[in-house]
């Protein structure tokens, strides 16, 4: 039973650090990051730090971690509403479901973003490997529902698609889109004539 028990609040702390490590990221970014001020903000003394966590890049690996297991989870219970119900009017309600899911936790979504083409650190590795994720179970949908029967190239298709998601997520976020509705409308139908632009193009090319 103690064991248990020290097992338990061990991982509490370790999830206190970790969103402590988030807190710090959402207030002031990475260059702010060191032990004492994740300690600081977890509540816990400094030295707690090194009994969970090796180094910075350990901890932030971690946060890194949450925030896309966080987001992977909400875009797959969304996966099978659309493959339940491929409709165009459904399609435009996934696409609005997946941009909700992303701004759920703004803050979380704004870091994603800035820090997602940054490879060299922990926070950019993680969320690259979490956009590929999303892209290749993207494509699996998409193959699914038929469309590669008239869309010979998926990759490219998928790329277009979480382009245009990941722009309205951030245009929403800087507030330069006002009208969230709208932005999901025009996604929609920007989604739909790039499958109908590519079905033409491969019918006239077999032709």
């Amino acid at each position: 039973m103690m064991t248990s028990s020290r097992k338990a609040s061990k991982e509490r702390t370790r999830g206190r650090l970790v969103q402590g490590t988030l807190k710090v990221l959402y207030k002031d970014g990475p260059a702010a990051l060191t032990t004492g001020r994740i300690a600081e903000s977890a509540g816990v003394a400094q030295p707690t730090f090194y009994v969970h966590f090796s180094d910075m890049s350990d901890v932030l690996q971690q946060a890194a971690n949450l925030v896309s297991e966080k987001l992977l989870g909400r875009l797959r219970e969304l996966r099978r509403d659309v493959t339940a119900d491929p409709s165009a009017d459904n399609m435009r309600e996934i696409l609005s479901a997946t941009v909700a899911a992303m701004l759920v936790e703004p803050k979380n979504a704004e870091l994603f973003l800035r820090h997602r083409r940054d490879v060299g650190t922990p926070l950019g590795r993680s969320w690259r490997t979490l956009l590929d994720r999303a892209r290749e179970e993207l494509i699996e949908d998409l193959r699914e529902l038929g469309v590669a029967d008239d869309v010979p190239n998926l990759e490219v298709h998928a790329e277009l698609i979480v382009g245009m998601v990941l722009g309205v997520v951030e245009g929403v976020l800087d507030k330069r889109i006002k009208d969230k509705d709208l932005a999901v409308d025009l996604l929609a139908l920007s989604v739909r004539a790039s499958r109908a632009a590519s079905a033409a193009r491969s019918a006239a090319a077999a032709e």
